[in-house]
C-alpha cells in the first residue's frame, strides 16, 4: 500500500464527522482507482494516524453504523472497506454543504490539526465569497475600491496594533467575522475564536495563521474626545442598524484617529478547490430530495 502525500478534505464533512471523517478522508486518498473499495491493514492506518489499532477498529465499526462505509470484507490479515460517496456522507451527516475543499498534507489529519485546519479554511472560503459578493455590488470604477483580502493579511502572527489594516476614503476589505462564520456552520462563536487564536494553535504546535483585523477610519471629533476621556481606551456602541461596533483610538505619526474595528482578514494557508461540478451535483440531489418536490 502506497502512502499518499496529500489528501482532499471537505471541511464540513471532516469536522462534522470527527474521527470517522478523518479515517474516511485518508481511505479515500488510498483509493487511487476510484473504485470505492480500499484494502488495508489496521496497523498501517494506525501508524499513519498516530493512534492504536483498537482505535482504528472502533472507527471502522462506527463508520459502518453512521454511513461512512457501506461494506466490509476480510482478505486474510487485511480488511477491505467500501467507502460511501460524498453525497451519501453529506446526507447521513445532515450538513448543508461541503464547505471549503483543499488538498492538504496527511500530517493535518491529527485531531487538533484537523479541527484547526477546517476552521481556518472555512474562514478563508467565506472571505473569498465575501470578496466576490462585494465586487458584484460595485459598478465601474467603484470595483477598484474593493481590496483583495488575501493580499492584506500577511503580517503579525500574534495580536497587537500592527495587526490592524486601517482603511478610509471608501475603500473596502471584505473579510470574515466570527459571528458570520458561526451562522454558516455548526460551530459556536467561542469554538471558532479558540481555533483561530494563534496562542491556542502554538500551544498545540499547530502552524499560526497570518491575519489582520480591518479598522475603518472615522472622521468624528466628538468620538475622538469621548475615547480620549474613557479610561479603557475603547468604546462599544451600536450603529444605525443596531449592530455592535468597537471604537478605538490609534496614534500614527503624531496624529490620533478614531477607527471602528471590523472583521478579520486571513492570508491563504492552502489553495482552495472550486469543484463546481461536484457542488452542483450535490445541490441537485438536495433539490430532488426536498419535500417541496415530492408529489402528494
Amino acid at each position: 500500500m502506497q502512502t499518499p502525500k496529500t489528501v482532499r478534505i471537505y471541511t464540513r464533512l471532516l469536522d462534522h464527522g470527527h474521527e470517522c471523517g478523518r479515517l474516511w478522508t485518508l481511505l479515500r486518498a488510498l483509493d487511487t482507482q476510484g473504485s470505492g473499495w480500499v484494502l488495508f491493514d489496521y496497523a498501517t492506518i494506525a501508524s499513519l494516524m498516530g493512534v492504536s489499532v483498537r482505535t482504528v477498529q472502533r472507527w471502522v465499526r462506527q463508520g459502518l453504523e453512521r454511513g461512512w462505509f457501506r461494506g466490509r470484507r476480510w482478505m486474510g490479515d487485511q480488511v477491505e472497506l467500501y467507502l460511501s460517496g460524498i453525497k451519501a456522507v453529506k446526507t447521513a451527516l445532515g450538513v448543508d454543504g461541503l464547505g471549503a475543499i483543499a488538498d492538504v498534507s496527511i500530517d493535518h489529519l491529527g485531531r487538533s490539526e484537523a479541527k484547526a485546519l477546517c476552521t481556518a479554511l472555512e474562514a478563508q472560503y467565506r472571505q473569498k465569497q465575501a470578496y466576490w459578493a462585494a465586487r458584484k455590488e460595485k459598478k465601474g470604477q467603484a470595483k477598484k475600491l474593493v481590496l483583495k483580502p488575501w493580499e492584506m493579511a500577511t503580517s503579525d502572527q500574534l495580536p497587537g496594533e500592527k495587526s490592524l489594516v486601517v482603511v478610509s476614503n471608501g475603500f473596502q476589505i471584505p473579510g470574515c467575522s466570527i459571528a458570520g462564520l458561526a451562522r454558516e456552520t455548526d460551530w459556536s462563536q467561542s469554538t471558532i475564536k479558540r481555533r483561530l487564536d494563534n496562542r491556542w494553535r502554538l500551544e498545540r504546535k499547530i502552524e499560526p495563521i497570518q491575519k489582520k483585523r480591518v479598522a475603518i477610519e472615522l472622521d468624528d471629533p466628538e468620538l475622538l474626545f469621548l475615547l480620549r476621556e474613557s479610561s479603557c481606551g475603547f468604546l462599544v456602541t451600536e450603529n444605525a442598524l443596531g449592530h455592535t461596533r468597537v471604537l478605538k483610538v490609534l496614534t500614527d505619526s503624531g496624529r490620533s484617529k478614531v477607527v471602528s474595528l471590523g472583521c478579520n482578514i486571513y492570508a491563504p494557508s492552502h489553495e482552495l478547490r472550486s469543484c463546481r461540478s461536484l457542488r452542483r451535483r450535490v445541490a441537485r440531489m438536495d433539490s430532488v430530495r426536498s419535500p417541496k418536490n415530492i408529489a402528494i
